[in-house]
């Protein structure tokens, strides 16, 4: 019998500065659980969206990946109601949506990340600020 099903999700991923990819590990050590499933629970505390703590699957973890920009990479798997939230969060920001859940996690670990704000977000807003200064003036 295979394990159980935890329900439809949504492929996230993450690059977050090497301490906090530490602390993560340091996290899923101590709970010993999945990278994934660890991202995904903070998640759903984030978003509100119920999903109990993982404790005690997995005993060894294999080093994170490096990333460029001296980032470190996961991958996770959101439930669809918290990824939904989070995309959401994102969206109105104007930041990727790796960016947001390493804003997220940094927040949660205590470290310094600032996301970056997409071109198209600054060039959407700069467009809104200038109607909206026109309509000032016509009405």
């Amino acid at each position: 019998m295979g394990r159980m099903s935890k329900g439809e999700r949504r492929q996230m991923m993450t690059r977050v500065p090497p301490l906090a990819g530490d602390l993560i590990k340091r996290e899923v050590q101590a709970l010993g659980c999945h990278y994934s499933d660890y991202i995904a629970y903070v998640m759903c505390q984030h978003a509100g969206v119920p999903m109990n703590l993982p404790v005690g699957e997995v005993d060894q973890h294999p080093e994170p990946r490096e990333a460029p920009g001296n980032r470190v990479e996961f991958n996770s798997r959101v439930p669809v109601a918290a990824a939904s939230v989070v995309t959401d969060e994102a969206d109105r920001m104007g930041v990727s949506i790796a960016d947001y859940v390493g804003k997220v996690l940094c927040d949660r670990l205590e470290v310094p990340f600032e996301p970056r704000i997409k071109k198209k977000a600054l060039k959407a807003w700069a467009k809104a600020a200038e109607a909206g200064e026109q309509m000032r003036m016509t009405g």
